[in-house]
């Protein structure tokens, strides 16, 4: 490889750039949808795409990819639950003191730890005012 000064490499790199800042290529859009459609999303899709584009005129390989990208949004959606469940159960649990007294009858604490519906004993019913 010749040796070239930094004017000359200067001067090159202005010569191939000189319709302005290079060009990024085009997103296909339509190849990212259809990514979202394999196995059975692929063949349950194929005819609802036909039948959405012939109703509203637009190509086929659009409807589908729209169709592709709502079952990828659906995965991403179930894949962070899942992280999100799991992240829950490696967090440890807050655990009462060894030597806490246990609940006294009749305080708010107590009425927390019965079943729905039911009403301590000695007691109205009714939520303090």
């Amino acid at each position: 490889m010749p040796v070239t000064s930094a004017g000359q490499m200067h001067q090159e790199t202005g010569n191939r750039h000189q319709g302005g800042a290079p060009q990024m290529p085009k997103w296909n859009w339509v190849a990212m949808g259809q990514v979202g459609l394999t196995g059975w999303t692929g063949v349950a899709a194929k005819p609802v795409a036909r039948a959405v584009a012939r109703r509203i005129g637009r190509p086929e390989a659009q409807i589908l990819s729209l169709i592709g990208a709502g079952f990828l949004a659906i995965s991403l959606v179930d894949f962070l639950r899942q992280v999100d469940a799991v992240i829950a159960a490696g967090r440890p649990r807050r655990q009462p003191a060894v030597d806490a007294p246990p609940p006294t009858p009749g305080t708010a604490r107590w009425r927390r730890h019965l079943p729905p519906g039911r009403v301590a004993a000695g007691s109205t019913g009714q939520q303090p005012g």
